[in-house]
This record gives structure tokens, sequence and C-alpha cells, in this order.
């Protein structure tokens, strides 16, 4: 590594397969200071916590293809401690949590500071 360069920070990796939800996301964080890679479903953040290991993962649950709570397992089996914040509609968010042994959760529609916030406790 050359001197003078800092190593870039962590990115945070948000995981929805819903693109509103997803910009909503990626401009909140962005505009928070932390850098953000995306994934539209558990297939691409496999891949994507393959490449660019993440600080912390913010997770849907419902999704085509490899869904959340599947993501979940996959990573917890690569051996990857990385902290899962569950961001999710459904009616019962905590049991989703706990499937997914997820750190934290908050449901949709999300409150932007309380998203910050938490992403920011697991970030650092």
């Amino acid at each position: 590594m050359a001197f003078g360069l800092e190593p870039r920070p962590r990115p945070v990796l948000i995981v929805d397969d819903d693109i509103e939800t997803l910009a909503a996301e990626r401009q909140l964080l962005a505009e928070s200071g932390f850098r953000v890679i995306e994934a539209r479903n558990g297939s691409e953040a496999l891949r994507a916590v393959q490449d660019d290991p993440p600080a912390v993962v913010v997770l849907d649950v419902q999704m085509p293809g490899m869904d959340g709570p599947a993501f979940a397992l996959e990573l917890r089996m690569g051996l990857r401690r990385v902290p899962l914040v569950i961001l999710t509609g459904v009616d019962d968010p905590r049991r989703e949590a706990d499937r997914c042994n997820a750190e934290a959760y908050l449901a949709k529609p999300f409150d932007a500071q309380e998203l910050v916030s938490v992403v920011r406790r697991f970030a650092a």
C-alpha cells in the first residue's frame, strides 16, 4: 500500500428487491457519509460480500430467488461475521430478525434517522 493513502471504509450493503426502497436507502446512507453497495436479491448480495466485504448488511426478508433468511444462512455458513439489520414490511419483523440471526430490525416504512442510527452503531 502506498504511503498517504487511507484504506477505503468498508461499505454498507443494502439488499432489497424494491427499486424505490433501495434508492431511498442508498441516498439516505450516502448522504450520511457511508459508502454504499447494493444488491437486488440474496445471490447478488453473496457476490457483493465476496467482492467488497461490508461492515454491515441492511437486508430485506421477502425477495425473489434467494430471500433474506436464505442469504443470512449462507453468509453465516461461510463463517462471515457481518452484522445484519433486517428491514422488512412483514407483520412480525422481530420473528424474521430471529430467523436470520440478525443484530437488529426495522419495520417498513422505516424512519430515516433510525436507519442511519442503527447502521452507524454496527458499522463503527
